[in-house]
């Protein structure tokens, strides 16, 4: 059985587990292929999936 403390302190690396993702994601993803909140150059990588590669 987990004690209060110990609840807490889950909760509290869950929330900064998720705040880490978020940022991450706002930052351009993992591989640098993310929106960053700008959805228009997901749609135009998707419709034109080879322009833009890095090779």
């Amino acid at each position: 059985m987990l004690t209060l403390r110990g609840i807490i302190t889950l909760i509290v690396l869950v929330i900064l587990f998720a705040l880490a993702v978020v940022w991450i994601s706002k930052q351009g993803g993992w591989k640098g292929e993310g929106c960053g909140g700008n959805c228009a150059s997901c749609h135009s990588r998707c419709e034109n999936p080879d322009h833009g590669k890095k090779h």
